[in-house]
């Protein structure tokens, strides 16, 4: 059995088809197929982990170009987010972590994260009734903030409030996440992913972690 790091199909799908598709202008779907990312064709079910980090990489170059590194990966990672939660799966998910709450929700992030890569560990650690420590062994990019992003983006959706991801220790690649937020007095995240994906399409401006 091959002990080669892996991402699967569906996390492609979520960033690449889903979030980004409206946004990759023909030079970035070159460098993509170039590394190994083929849009126009069927997904392979697997992609190595040096591929997806790649694959950000050009993303993040041609989408983000201007923009501080650590804040477009942390923007890619909320974008991964909205993409993940709009596949079919994800969208039977985004009902049962708004009925969780953020608490509940980030209790059971490894479960997310094993569903898009063969190798992630993750270590969580309620810290206080609005704070949890999130440990990675790989955080799957070469920004702690990409996953910064997407826990902070995953908190909101699940009903937080001014939700900060901050990322601790990055050795390369694991890192410990402190995840802070407020709670929401009523449930408005019900419409706000269709906002979100609506507005994907034109180039905001990312929200950098505090």
């Amino acid at each position: 059995m091959s002990d080669e790091k892996l991402v699967y199909a569906g996390t492609i799908e979520a960033l690449f088809q889903r979030a980004l598709e409206n946004r990759l202008t023909p030079a970035c779907r070159m460098r993509l197929r170039e590394a190994g990312l083929d849009l126009d064709q069927k997904l392979s079910p697997t992609y190595t982990h040096e591929q997806w980090r790649q694959f950000l990489r050009v993303a993040a170059d041609h989408i983000y170009a201007g923009m501080p590194v650590e804040a477009a990966y942390y923007s890619l990672g909320e974008r991964f987010i909205d993409g993940y939660f709009s596949t079919l799966f994800g969208r039977a998910l985004l009902g049962m972590v708004r009925l969780a709450g953020p608490r509940r929700a980030l209790a059971q992030v490894r479960l997310g994260f094993r569903s898009s890569t063969n190798c992630s560990e993750v270590r969580v650690v309620e810290r206080e009734s609005t704070s949890m420590e999130v440990w990675l062994s790989d955080i799957m990019a070469d920004q702690p903030t990409f996953a910064a992003g997407v826990l902070a983006r995953a908190t909101e959706l699940a009903g937080g409030q001014r939700v900060v991801a901050i990322p601790e220790g990055f050795d390369g690649r694991s890192a410990t996440y402190h995840v802070r937020w407020s709670e929401q007095a009523e449930a408005v995240v019900g419409t706000e992913l269709t906002a979100r994906s609506a507005a994907g399409n034109s180039a905001s401006a990312p929200r950098p972690p505090a």
